[in-house]
């Protein structure tokens, strides 16, 4: 005869297991996403505006301003898509943090510095943000991203 373990009861049910947090993951997790694919299509429909908002930070030399300008974009958009589509969530998290991080860096030397500049987020299609709300919003995707990050299911974490 094999031992069965009871069924658990409410109070001992994984917060986890719930319909309603796996829905507010999932729709969490799909506003990211779409977050990041909205900025990745700004920016590759105009990348000449998208290279001059990122010279207005002064923080590169001009090679790596122009290259930056390319590779961003596309990044954003792979991490996009991932999310969107639910593969290689870890590492599309991993980059979100890695980006919301650099991004609200060049934020904060932007208003610590005095510059008047719009962040250029969203290419030119959202203009005259400035530079403090987006790293407020910075910071509020990074605690987003912290929460789908330690709540994926275990299937999807990487092997110790």
């Amino acid at each position: 005869m094999e031992a069965t373990e009871p069924p658990m009861s409410t109070l001992t049910q994984s917060i986890a297991s719930r319909p309603i947090f796996r829905t507010a993951r999932f729709l969490l997790r799909l506003a990211i996403a779409a977050l990041f694919l909205f900025a990745a299509i700004t920016k590759l429909v105009d990348p000449s505006s998208f290279v001059q908002q990122i010279a207005n930070y002064q923080l590169t030399p001009w090679p790596a301003t122009a290259l930056l300008s390319v590779f961003l974009p596309a990044l954003e958009l792979c991490v996009g898509v991932c999310l969107l589509l639910g593969r290689w969530e870890s590492g599309a998290l991993a980059w979100v943090a890695i980006l919301l991080t650099i991004f609200s860096g060049a934020l904060l030397s932007a208003i610590v510095r005095g510059l008047s500049i719009d962040c250029g987020c969203f290419g030119r299609s959202i203009e005259n943000t400035g530079t403090l709300w987006p790293l407020i919003r910075n910071l509020a995707l990074l605690v987003v991203t912290g929460f789908l990050w330690f709540s994926r299911s275990t299937k999807s974490r990487p092997a110790k």
